[in-house]
């Protein structure tokens, strides 16, 4: 599979991303709630009740009325202001949680990538070995070379076939993580990935981390999360204020009573509390704390994306070069030294201990040249989950 295939398998699959987009539909629950306008109430009341009456024709009085709350100072109005910033932030907070484990699992696709590429050498630097043995047995069959030169370079070809075993332990690792991710344990064994290292020039658009940094205040998901709970923690405070103006109960309904002078009437009534002792003082300084809270969030956000952004822009620079210096001059080097040992010792101008040395030092330069690769892989994956591209 692709990167590209990966990260979609891992948005339709991810029990954690499912799990978060929970949020998001509570926050969308909550919008609903807040623009709910009060139900109003049947009442339904009977007094008088008596086993006799004076007046046979006399009877209970009943009233029936319907009673509806009308709330004052727009509250409605300012919750349903403060459920959509609520319904903007986690959908933000939703954005986030897909910007970390986007980088989660891109990691985890280059861990497949490299344990994959590392396999591949050691099983190419075996046979490459085996080649020498080959031609090193001939040799010996005629009497060129002598038994200790060749044992040693039969031990050199055990070495290499123990490496490919240690590898594979790796591949499969790495496989199972990736599986974890996708959420296929069914398939752990039949993962892999295709040869496709991140571009050199991803990044050539961010001229320096100032320009990384500028990028990422626009962008991160966190902190624009941040920013809209301290515009809600603001407006919390309006709704907080509008709480001291008592809302009304209007009553209205008919009342029924055959002992009155006027049997039938309608009947209106309308309450409001009385705010003498108590004016919302405590919910209004909450309101203020939690607003001085969220901007000191938001601050401190702005601190993190600034030193995250910095510390993967710098990160990508560096991996970017080394892999740069790998591809335009060590591995044509280290594969010079090791063609030059090998017609060196065939030609009898060097011992086998130069030789094996020469092929070890090939491999380690493979091997950190992949592992140049897979580091700039995460400074990539690192960097783009900073400036919070996706």
């Amino acid at each position: 599979m692709s990167e590209e295939q990966v990260i979609g398998l891992f948005y339709a699959r991810n029990l954690s991303l499912i799990s978060a987009e929970f949020g998001l539909e509570t926050a969308q629950a909550q919008k609903l709630i807040a623009a709910a306008i009060p139900n109003p109430e049947l009442n339904l009341y009977s007094q008088e009740l008596a086993p006799n009456y004076p007046i046979a024709s006399n009877g209970p009085v009943i009233y029936v009325s319907v009673s509806q709350l009308i709330e004052t100072a727009g509250k409605r109005r300012l919750r349903m202001e403060n459920s959509l910033l609520g319904e903007q932030a986690a959908e933000s907070d939703l954005r986030d949680a897909i910007r970390t484990l986007t980088q989660a699992v891109r990691r985890a696709y280059y861990d497949l990538l490299l344990a994959q590429e590392t396999m591949e050498a050691t099983q190419e630097q075996s046979r490459h070995v085996q080649r020498l043995v080959e031609v090193q047995q001939k040799r010996f069959d005629v009497g060129d070379i002598s038994e200790r030169d060749l044992t040693r370079i039969k031990i050199e070809a055990l070495k290499s076939q123990s490496d490919i075993d240690k590898t594979t332990a790796q591949v499969v690792s790495a496989r199972s993580q990736l599986a974890v991710f996708l959420a296929w344990p069914e398939e752990t064994a039949h993962l892999s990935v295709k040869d496709q290292w991140p571009d050199g020039k991803a990044f050539d658009d961010l001229k320096d981390a100032v320009s990384a940094v500028g990028f990422a205040m626009e962008r991160r998901p966190d902190l624009l999360a941040a920013r809209t709970r301290y515009a809600q923690a603001k407006q919390g405070i309006d709704l907080a204020k509008a709480q001291r103006i008592p809302d009304v109960r209007i009553t209205a309904g008919f009342a029924h009573d055959l002992g009155n002078f006027v049997q039938n009437g309608a009947t209106l009534g309308i309450s409001v509390p009385l705010p003498l002792f108590y004016r919302q003082e405590g919910e209004i300084a909450q309101a203020g704390i939690r607003s001085n809270d969220a901007e000191l969030r938001v601050r401190q956000t702005e601190v993190a994306v600034h030193s995250e952004v910095s510390t993967a822009f710098a990160a990508w620079i560096s991996a970017n070069t080394i892999v740069k210096r790998f591809e335009t001059e060590v591995l044509q080097k280290a594969k010079h030294i090791r063609d030059s040992a090998e017609i060196a010792y065939t030609n009898g101008s060097t011992d086998i201990i130069d030789l094996i040395q020469a092929q070890r030092d090939y491999r380690n330069t493979i091997l950190d040249y992949y592992q140049a690769q897979a580091n700039r892989a995460y400074a990539y994956a690192d960097l783009k989950m900073a400036i919070g591209e996706e």
